[in-house]
């Protein structure tokens, strides 16, 4: 039977700060799509609302890089260290 390595805190730590920014990332996408989808479909007709629909859809789609860099960041650096050989 194999062994089951030990788990550290860190390790829940960094898996549980990565679900969270999947989680977040995920809650804003739909608002995200729909207003790059409401952007498309009101930017010949109207700009004002189309200029709004515009800088919501970007503010969201920076916010989802932003939480998903930062998590991935966090997440490389806090990985398990390589044990030194000799």
């Amino acid at each position: 039977m194999a062994e089951i390595a030990p788990r550290s805190t860190r390790d829940a730590v960094r898996w549980g700060l990565l679900l969270s920014a999947a989680a977040v990332s995920g809650f804003r996408l739909p608002r995200t799509y729909g207003a790059f989808r409401d952007w498309h479909a009101i930017r010949s007709t109207d700009r004002s609302a189309a200029e709004l629909y515009r800088l919501n859809f970007t503010a969201n789609a920076v916010g989802i890089v932003i939480i998903l860099v930062l998590a991935l960041g966090v997440f490389y650096l806090l990985r398990p260290r390589a044990p030194k050989q000799p």
